[in-house]
């Protein structure tokens, strides 16, 4: 019998199984469509299946008592390092946990010491324990359980010394100290700190459940057992091969995501999920799902096809659940889940009504990209709804947070209300008189308010909603376009009105960027941006000069003359993008220096540093040559993001300035020859990015920053020989550029990035003057894609000179072949 056949036979005969013993003869003769030899293998199965007399059904202690009664472990009593094995106080799948003291007279100190279980240690058990020491070794928090030490026992067994953790499981310790649904949300939310900074790490924990989160008799949670941890970027050459086998699945099937169950790509969002089926167990005490048969099969189709019930109706139900130790059966009612969370029944179903409902729906949605798209919104959710703001798991509308509001501040409502009472009554009673002298006057004030609000609302609400999203360049110019119209109006009505100042220079800074400013989504209008430029310039000088003290004019006039230099480079003056980016320096160098302590003013620093490197040495903008100025500011710059970055490692748009200056260095020192240090640049730099575009898909930004990463990563793999890498990483690039500049045809920025993306694979195909592949046709295919597009954008701006020395590039390279 082939393979192939000997596999129909095994699904023949588990689809047998599944029916009723009087149909199985029906159902194999139409199965199998005359294939006797095909009917007698599957009848032969099932009776040797019949004549097993329920074995496998049988627990296995019933069948070998002996195998499972309790013996000592047999470290109880040795010695390892300065420590002495007291007892064993746990096991899971690869190692045994136990509990020792500090033994060598120095101080005195009890640790949990895991070791790998005796027979269990196979090279993928050794690999997977030694990648959790160097995944605890990597993580520092005070809601994970610490490190303390590690090494290797007299036999060559690892094993790693942790802090011990005298506490409860999560769930046992909410329910033992009867905690109200409110302490419960609050304590979650500490959980999901430890797990994001586990994420930001790039680590995806992909075992959270009850007894891996341990509360201490403190109310201090603690997460542990990282055992079969996943490392997103794992790096080579500090831990010893491949940990995550396609064919191993490694999970705990209750608190499994879909795509964990499938053996499918795991990210952060299967954490997300897990702390979703945790935060329904807490809430409920219930599991959301309930197996028939505990199948590898049947729990497929219940975790990926069967949607949970509702927290709000799961906490109605009476249902029987295993205990703690699993050896008892316990019956759950509304009762005693109400009285576990301080509550009754009716009450605590209003409580988990609507929001909470929502917020852990949300969480374990069976598509990981319609989750919560990080743990930290995640647990922004469950805080928004301890403070009765709206969530972003609740469909957002005027009604539901009108309600919110007065829920908030019921008191100052009512008091509200009662004020507006009495002077709607007093305006009625002693203002009619005055109401017809004052109606032009109120409609006038109306009129230019309405129109204000609607400006802003162009400006700053719709623009900013739609900047980020694919083809939209030519919807924010005209946004953009609207406001500035209204704002010029408004303007010339009221000349003394430096906040409606304010707000025309905002608006001429954002046109200028969708006009012309190569750095940011735009239609290759370089002229009409610097006209915005200036104009938005002679404003903000104004208010300057009206108050020197206003810092919110002076840091505009730092923004404005960053974005003139932005475009006096790619037109060929650069002895003016110098001098501008210079300048924006000076402004915003004095305003760091004004206030020490203000995040903003040294982030502003921090990217002016970026700008004038680029200007005075970088080889990918047009430069003045200086390569050591500019390696000099990519370094300020990195010293300042990099504070930022710890002070607030939440902050997205911190994280990705950060990965921008390691890009920044890693091109310097590319240039510079130095390989080695341009390779670490360029891989925390796509570290960063890869969590970014994760985090937000819909990012066009952020995307693009990761295609250029890939860019970086082929530049390296070049020139360490790796040609084949190199062909990858390229490619990844492209089809990231293409699907931008498909997405957005009018976007000038995204076509530029896409024909440069073009030439950089044809060189890698063909340029004889570098190592090539040496496929020179495909070469000339990929310059002529690239020129297609840089001809067009020339006819479209012919003062960008970025764009003629590309093709001029271009054509020096295709006479090359």
């Amino acid at each position: 019998m082939t393979a192939e056949q000997w596999q129909k036979v095994k699904e023949l005969f588990q689809s047998a199984l599944e029916r009723a013993p009087e149909e199985r003869q029906a159902f194999l003769v139409d199965a199998c469509k005359g294939n006797d030899r095909l009917v007698r293998e599957v009848v032969s199965l099932l009776k040797f299946d019949a004549r097993a007399d329920g074995f496998i059904e049988a627990p296995a202690t019933a069948v070998v008592p002996e195998l499972f009664t309790p013996r000592p472990s047999k470290f109880v009593g040795s010695r390892i390092g300065p420590y002495l094995i007291i007892r064993e106080i746990g096991q899971g799948g690869m190692g045994a946990v136990c509990l020792a003291e500090r033994a060598d007279e120095q101080y005195e100190q009890r640790v949990a010491i895991k070791l790998v279980k005796p027979g269990l240690d196979s090279a993928f058990i050794i690999n997977r324990f030694l990648s959790e020491r160097q995944i605890l070794a990597n993580l520092d928090h005070p809601n994970i359980a610490n490190l303390l030490d590690g090494g290797t026992t007299e036999d060559g067994s690892p094993y790693l010394v942790m802090e011990f953790i005298d506490g409860l499981p999560i769930d046992q310790y909410c329910d033992v100290h009867r905690l109200p649904i409110k302490d419960r949300l609050k304590l979650f939310t500490t959980v999901c700190a430890a797990v994001a900074h586990a994420h930001r790490n790039l680590i995806i924990h992909r075992d959270l459940k009850p007894s891996n989160v341990l509360v201490t008799d403190q109310g201090t949670p603690k997460l542990l057992d990282f055992g079969i941890a996943k490392i997103l970027v794992p790096d080579t050459s500090a831990l010893p091969t491949e940990f995550t086998a396609a064919n191993v699945r490694l999970m705990t099937p209750d608190y499994a995501s879909p795509e964990q169950v499938r053996g499918d790509t795991i990210t952060t969002s299967s954490d997300i999920y897990s702390l979703g089926v945790l935060l329904y167990k807490l809430l409920t005490g219930h599991h959301p799902y309930r197996v028939k048969k505990n199948l590898a099969k049947e729990i497929e189709r219940v975790v990926c096809e069967q949607e949970p019930e509702r927290p709000s109706t799961m906490v109605s139900r009476t249902e029987d659940a295993s205990s703690t130790n699993g050896a008892s059966r316990l019956t759950v009612t509304p009762v005693s889940v109400s009285s576990d969370r301080d509550t009754e029944p009716g009450k605590l179903r209003r409580l988990l009504g609507g929001d909470l409902d929502n917020i852990v729906l949300m969480a374990m949605r069976k598509e990981p990209q319609r989750r919560y798209l990080s743990v930290e919104q995640f647990s922004e959710d469950v805080r928004r709804h301890l403070e009765g703001l709206p969530v972003i798991a609740r469909k957002d509308t005027l009604v539901y947070r009108t309600e919110k509001f007065v829920r908030r501040h019921k008191v100052g409502v009512a008091a509200a209300a009662m004020v507006l009472f009495t002077l709607i009554a007093g305006i009625v009673g002693t203002a009619w008189q005055a109401r017809v002298a004052r109606t032009q006057r109120v409609k006038a004030e109306r009129r230019f308010n309405d129109v204000r609000r609607l400006a802003n609302s162009f400006m700053f609400e719709i623009h900013d909603s739609v900047q980020n999203l694919p083809g939209s360049t030519g919807t924010r110019q005209l946004l953009v376009m609207r406001a500035i119209e209204y704002l010029n109006s408004l303007a010339q009505e009221s000349h003394d009105d430096p906040s409606l100042q304010r707000e025309l220079v905002a608006a001429y800074i954002r046109i200028g960027n969708v006009q012309g400013n190569p750095n940011n989504a735009n239609l290759g209008d370089t002229t009409g941006a610097m006209q915005s430029y200036r104009q938005a310039l002679k404003l903000a000088g104004q208010l300057a000069a009206v108050n020197p003290a206003d810092t919110q004019a002076r840091r505009s006039l730092g923004v404005i003359r960053e974005k003139m230099s932005d475009v006096q480079s790619v037109t060929g003056d650069i002895a003016g993008a110098v001098e501008s980016a210079q300048s924006a320096w000076t402004s915003f160098k004095a305003l760091a220096d004004s206030d020490p302590g203000n995040g903003g003013s040294q982030m502003s620093l921090a990217i002016s540093h970026i700008k004038v490197g680029d200007v005075l040495g970088n080889p990918n903008f047009p430069n003045k040559k200086d390569h050591a100025g500019s390696l000099s500011n990519y370094r300020s710059s990195l010293a300042i993001f990099q504070s930022l970055d710890k002070s607030d490692p939440n902050n997205p748009k911190t994280r990705r300035l950060l990965a921008l200056v390691y890009e920044r260095l890693g091109t310097m020192h590319e240039l510079e020859g130095n390989i080695v240090s341009a390779r670490e640049n360029y891989l925390e730099s796509q570290a960063i990015r890869q969590w970014l575009a994760q985090s937000a898909p819909e990012n066009t930004e952020t995307t693009r920053d990761l295609a250029i990463a890939h860019e970086k990563i082929g530049n390296v793999m070049i020139a360490m020989g790796n040609l084949t890498a190199a062909l990858e990483s390229r490619r990844k690039s492209l089809e990231i550029f293409s699907q931008l500049a498909k997405a957005d045809p009018g976007n000038v920025q995204a076509r530029q990035s896409l024909a440069i993306s073009y030439m950089h694979l044809g060189e890698l195909f063909g340029d004889p003057e570098y190592a090539n592949l040496g496929q020179p046709a495909e070469a000339l295919k990929n310059y002529r894609a690239a020129m297609e597009i840089l001809k067009a954008l020339k006819e479209t701006d012919p003062t960008d000179t970025k764009t003629q020395t590309t093709i001029d590039r271009i054509n020096g390279l295709m006479q090359r072949l």
